[in-house]
């Protein structure tokens, strides 16, 4: 009778011993892989975000650029430089300045006190909407044209009064460029925000007002093309919940009474922007207190959905926030799904031997803290170690898509070199170790490369042919330089190479020579053969510039230098 006592005792004791062990190892197994899944999707929502809103913020500074090619902010500060004001003098300028930055600012106009207005509207590379009005004419006259100076191509002509628009009058009232507020265009109805700088002469006589259009539509047709996430939506409001651009198909804007009027975030027909506003950010717009990147979360439906918001152009005064929200489905796949069927895998392990269980237990977790370790790195930026972890499970799969999301992130679909995002993060890393660690004396060399014929092959050969000619250059490049360098894609037809721990001018020319030697040389493209030159600009850190921006400016300053005093190529000594 004791010995079954006692058998049911031990059996009870074992069973309950083991029911308690399972689920203690069944929490502590979805506890981190939870933990691991909120971090990493913290990480890439902010990565996104950031990249987004920078995205944003550029094309918003470019429209600066633009407007100080016309007019440098040097002029106002220099006592003896007259701003010229001749039609034609402007008209040179403007053709130059509406072809820096197409896909956004490619009107850019001039209107003087006395009643002359130029404009120079890009419509492709060489189809040119011109609009010219001499002093005191009332009527404003369009022209078609594809180069300067080229007036015989009569369009239309209309009565205009420069002086009496929005744009023209905010100016003036500005020591600065200043945006105006959201407006319907006249010549296109759609909404559209001007920026605006007034130009004065060394007497401090208004010379005149030079300025730039963005319409809307074009911040919308930047997010559209982004390509998150099946269900997943972008867009930027005002701190009225008024839509900026959107990335879903229904626009920010509808006619009424043939009149553009803006759709606001909580009525439009798109219900995950709705709910997105509604359940985020409604509050910190209006009282206009987010100053900051955020991430939050809400339950929609069955559905949890990952939210990112940040702000966008406070330095510009137009207090916009962009916000993407991702449905945690698209986002993260089966993941969910994986981590309960690895719980009862677990449960099983356990059930058969208490010991190879916590084991296997403990090896999860160890690949769930190099997973959740590696995810915080990639957020700050920091170069991302080998993940050793060989698994064809579900935990497998895991660091598959996590592995994936890096490579989307950090590499170049076309030429598999870096990409643009990666190159900013690894070099703000950079400067934070530098910043951390003076001892150290951190240096490196940004090298920023522009391809001088490539427009030419692409265009007589093809954009395949392009693609093609990029990915050996990419290849090339890559060889030219050490392995402790990084070689990323910038753009188009631009790179960037960093030069790890180099600053002297001397080993600067080397690689630079030898970039321009393997570059140059011929290529085959199918049944051709092509050459294409490289323009190379540089700078030094931290001996020119402490920040990124402020060093691609001097490199790409010195790469635009470097195409006008062809063939000769000069490096200035950096001690």
């Amino acid at each position: 009778m004791n010995n079954s006592s006692l058998h049911k005792q031990l059996l009870i004791t074992i069973v309950v011993l083991m029911l308690f062990v399972s689920s203690a190892i069944v929490w502590i197994s979805i506890q981190a892989g939870t933990d691991a899944v909120n971090q990493l999707t913290q990480r890439v929502m902010s990565n996104m975000i950031e990249r987004i809103s920078s995205d944003n913020e550029k094309q918003l500074n470019n429209a600066v650029i633009a407007l100080e090619t016309v007019a440098p902010s040097t002029i106002n500060n220099s006592p003896t430089h007259v701003f010229d004001t001749n039609l034609d003098s402007l008209e040179q300028r403007l053709w130059a300045a509406s072809g820096l930055f197409m896909q956004a600012s490619n009107y850019v106009y001039f209107a003087a006190p006395d009643g002359r207005f130029v404009g120079v509207n890009r419509l492709d590379a060489e189809h040119v909407e011109l609009y010219v009005q001499q002093p005191g004419d009332p009527l404003r006259i369009e022209y078609s044209t594809s180069r300067p100076g080229d007036h015989n191509f009569f369009l239309s002509s209309g009565l205009y009064d420069a002086r009496t628009r929005s744009w023209y009058v905010d100016a003036l009232k500005h020591n600065a460029p200043v945006w105006t507020d959201i407006y319907n265009k006249y010549t296109r109805p759609e909404p559209t925000i001007t920026l605006a700088k007034a130009v004065y002469q060394p007497d401090h006589s208004l010379a005149g007002v030079v300025a730039t259009d963005i319409p809307l539509r074009k911040l919308s047709d930047n997010l559209r093309g982004l390509n998150i996430s099946a269900n997943s939506v972008a867009f930027i409001v005002d701190k009225n919940g008024d839509l900026i651009a959107t990335s879903s198909e229904e626009p920010s804007f509808i006619e009424v009474d043939r009149v553009p009027t803006r759709l606001s975030a909580a009525t439009i027909n798109n219900k995950l922007i709705n709910a997105a506003y509604s359940n985020t950010i409604k509050d910190k717009t209006k009282a206009l207190t987010l100053s900051f990147p955020a991430n939050s979360s809400f339950q929609y439906g069955d559905e949890k959905i990952d939210v990112a918001f940040a702000p966008l152009a406070n330095k510009y005064g137009l207090n916009w926030v962009t916000v993407v929200a991702i449905p945690r489905t698209d986002f993260m796949g089966g993941i969910t799904h994986s981590l309960f069927q690895s719980a009862m895998i677990v449960v099983l392990c356990v059930m058969f031997a208490l010991f190879i269980g916590l084991a296997f237990i403990e090896h999860i977790l160890r690949d769930i803290r190099q997973l959740t370790s590696a995810a915080k790195k990639m957020g700050n930026g920091e170069p991302l170690p080998r993940l050793r972890i060989h698994r064809k499970d579900e935990i497998g799969h895991l660091i598959n898509t996590f592995v994936e999301m890096e490579n989307k992130l950090r590499f170049d679909r076309l030429t598999q070199i870096y990409n643009r995002e990666f190159l900013i993060a690894q070099i703000e890393f950079l400067e934070r170790h530098a910043l951390q660690h003076p001892k150290e004396n951190v240096c490196f060399t940004l090298l920023f490369l522009d391809l001088d014929r490539f427009k030419v092959i692409n265009d007589t050969y093809g954009h395949a042919a392009g693609d093609q000619l990029l990915i050996v250059i990419a290849a090339r490049l890559k060889s030219a330089v050490r392995d402790t360098d990084t070689v990323a894609r910038y753009g188009g037809d631009e790179f960037v190479v960093l030069l790890n721990g180099t600053s002297n001018a001397t080993d600067i020319q080397m690689t630079v020579d030898k970039i321009h030697t393997l570059v140059q040389q011929p290529i085959a493209l199918s049944d051709h053969i092509v050459a294409v030159h490289v323009s190379v600009g540089w700078a030094v850190f931290p001996h020119e510039a402490l920040d990124y921006n402020n060093l691609l400016k001097i490199a790409d300053s010195r790469m635009f230098n470097t195409k006008k005093e062809r063939p000769e190529l000069h490096l200035r000594l950096v001690e």
